[in-house]
């Protein structure tokens, strides 16, 4: 009895090292990542005239635009090319600061940016309408859901949801499983039944599978679980990837890397919904401040770009 029982403790503190190994070493990637994903971002950000550049001159390009007679499709792409500017910005400032003005100024440009390719696309129909990439907007739709902006969210799920079965959003990879996720998971919140079938939805969702079943458990612990599942992921598919598997690698960009978008989207769909999330995850990637919910449901601010887009819409409606 007196073996068994040392047996038993053996074998205890064996699985508590065990544990510990594995948690040091998920911090240890993360925090690898992490450093790469700054570096990278810190570099871009540093770049002579990187504001001139990538803000200045999109602004200048949007109102030279509403000057001309009749407006263009191409009204369009400076927002587009803006969310280089303010993503690029918001994620390194929430690694390094853990703070930053800038995610609100991205997602109210990304909304702008869906709201204009949609009219046009209305207004275009037949005459090569613009397309969106497919992961692209599920990031901007991910975004959305993480400041926990829920009308904007669900106006952005419908343009998504009509979008669907024309060449609006077309462009990119459309077979992107982060991204098939990130759209299933918000319509599940918002009560839409969607036919996947019929698209380009992946035969394998992988780790995102047991997410998806599970979406609305009451289960914090299996809640935390999946969720380490899916940082492990998350992690193993931040890469530029190389000639043959960068088209298939999910979060390519060095301002994905680190960033749990898709996992956000979740754990705000289930807020918004009622449901509860743990308050602490186990996964060292959720402790990043750029990993938080924020609760950022005011109007977008008042600013340089929401009058341009304004006056944009203004010309598009008239």
């Amino acid at each position: 009895m007196g073996l068994e029982n040392f047996i038993k403790k053996i074998s205890a503190r064996l699985d508590v090292i065990e544990r510990l190994n594995i948690k040091k070493n998920k911090m240890s990637i993360t925090e690898k990542k992490k450093q790469e994903a700054e570096a990278e971002l810190k570099e871009w950000l540093q770049k002579p005239d990187r504001e001139q550049e990538d803000y200045y001159r999109n602004i200048k390009k949007i109102e030279e635009e509403l000057t001309l007679e009749k407006i263009r499709k191409s009204i369009r792409l400076p927002f587009k090319y803006l969310d280089n500017w303010y993503s690029n910005n918001f994620v390194y400032e929430l690694l390094t600061n853990d703070s930053t003005d800038y995610k609100t100024l991205a997602v109210a440009n990304e909304y702008y940016n869906i709201i204009i390719a949609d009219k046009l696309a209305d207004q275009y129909m037949n005459q090569n309408p613009p397309s969106l990439a497919f992961d692209k907007f599920g990031y901007w739709l991910a975004n959305c859901l993480s400041q926990k902006r829920y009308t904007e969210s669900e106006t952005l799920l419908k343009i998504i949801n009509k979008g669907l079965n024309t060449n609006f959003i077309n462009g990119g990879v459309n077979f992107k499983p982060a991204t098939w996720f990130i759209i299933e998971i918000a319509n599940k919140g918002y009560n839409n039944t969607i036919d996947y079938s019929q698209y380009n939805y992946p035969e394998n969702m992988g780790v995102y599978q047991e997410a998806l079943k599970n979406w609305n458990t009451n289960d914090l612990n299996l809640l935390d679980n999946i969720v380490s599942k899916l940082c492990d992921y998350h992690l193993s598919q931040a890469s530029y990837g190389d000639d043959e598997n960068s088209i298939e690698i999910q979060f390519g960009q060095d301002n994905w890397f680190v960033y749990a978008f898709e996992i956000l989207t979740w754990l705000s769909i289930r807020e918004m919904v009622g449901l509860q999330n743990p308050e602490k995850f186990s996964h060292p990637l959720m402790d990043l401040e750029l990993n938080k919910l924020t609760n950022e449901s005011d109007s977008f601010p008042k600013n340089e770009l929401s009058e341009l887009f304004e006056k944009v819409m203004v010309r598009l409606d008239s």
